[in-house]
């Protein structure tokens, strides 16, 4: 009887945690979904918008970093891959949006791929700096080659994206595009994740050679999980290519890599949402300090070390791994 009774009030504390869980979700997406109604000052939606970039790029290094563990300080070279990709096919060939957005991600991942066969058997430190290596390559090249890319001043004029009937040209526009990718981003990621390739980039976190030892191929999990990471990068490219109307080198610098890692660590490694609370803490970070331009990565860097002394794990490190 009390064996019965225990299960009983386990199930009932299970249901309230999914119920509770169900209601913190939904007024989450709605208080999101309602935003632009509340703040009216399109100087705020755009911040906003530049924090679904973030999220999105921070997810697909969360599966490199988070979910892998392959520290890569190149994601800045992929993310600018999809700028440039989409500046050029809607400014020369006359490709709308959604082609240039797909091919955009596609051609990140391939180049991610490339970059990551060669470094398969790498580790550590060496693999670090071989991805340092290839954003500053990407970086030069693109500021280097200016028939094809425009040099420093990059390519301007960018067409405004339209998706069917829907012309993209305001801060809520582009706000809810965002939305959609984020979306896209949380969903794709979250399935895979929960796949046998979700578990076999867990393991190989864990332990490297213990998952070898097990029968997972690491070198060819390790290659898709940087090519995926890589595909998300080329999104949120894209979507700043057509956000901005104009795409530069400077955009995509060996900062931009270590401001998306600092993300993912303030927030939380291994979890799909946990990143943006580190998102939204540093954006809001680098807007509040934008004064001291100068001292922005030390700010930063102070911000950063502070959170790992009181929460190692990340703001939401613990919880995302439960999930």
């Amino acid at each position: 009887m009390e064996k019965d009774a225990g299960s009983l009030i386990q199930n009932n504390s299970s249901k309230s945690a999914v119920v509770r869980r169900i209601l913190i979700t939904g007024i989450c997406a709605a208080a999101i979904l309602g935003l632009p109604l509340v703040v009216q000052n399109t100087y705020y939606i755009g911040i906003a918008n530049f924090m679904i970039i973030y999220t999105i790029l921070c997810m697909g290094l969360n599966l490199i970093l988070g979910y892998t563990g392959l520290l890569s300080l190149g994601h800045a070279a992929f993310y600018g891959i999809g700028g440039y990709v989409t500046a050029i096919l809607m400014t020369r060939h006359g490709f709308s949006f959604l082609p240039a957005l797909l091919i955009s991600g596609i051609l990140a991942m391939i180049f991610g791929m490339i970059l990551g066969i060669p470094t398969r058997k790498v580790r550590g430190d060496y693999f670090c700096l071989l991805t340092i290596a290839f954003g500053e390559i990407f970086r030069l090249v693109a500021q280097a080659w200016i028939p094809f890319t425009g040099g420093a001043m990059g390519i301007v004029a960018i067409p405004i994206p339209k998706i069917f009937n829907w012309v993209i040209r305001s801060e809520v526009d582009f706000y809810y595009l965002g939305l959609i990718l984020v979306g896209f981003t949380w969903l794709s990621l979250t399935l895979l994740i929960g796949s046998r390739f979700g578990r076999a980039f867990v393991a190989i976190r864990e332990d490297d050679l213990a998952a070898s030892v097990m029968g997972i191929n690491t070198p060819m999990y390790k290659i898709l999980a940087f090519s995926i990471g890589s595909f998300y990068a080329g999104l949120a490219g894209s979507y700043l290519a057509v956000y901005q109307t104009t795409i530069t080198p400077s955009s995509f610098r060996l900062e931009e890599s270590c401001l998306m890692i600092i993300m993912v660590i303030v927030g939380g490694m291994g979890g799909m949402l946990a990143p943006i609370s580190g998102v939204i803490i540093m954006t809001l970070a680098t807007e509040a300090f934008r004064s001291l331009a100068e001292y922005r990565m030390l700010i930063i860097g102070v911000i950063m070390v502070v959170v790992l002394l009181f929460r190692p794990q990340g703001l939401f490190g613990t919880a995302a791994f439960k999930d």
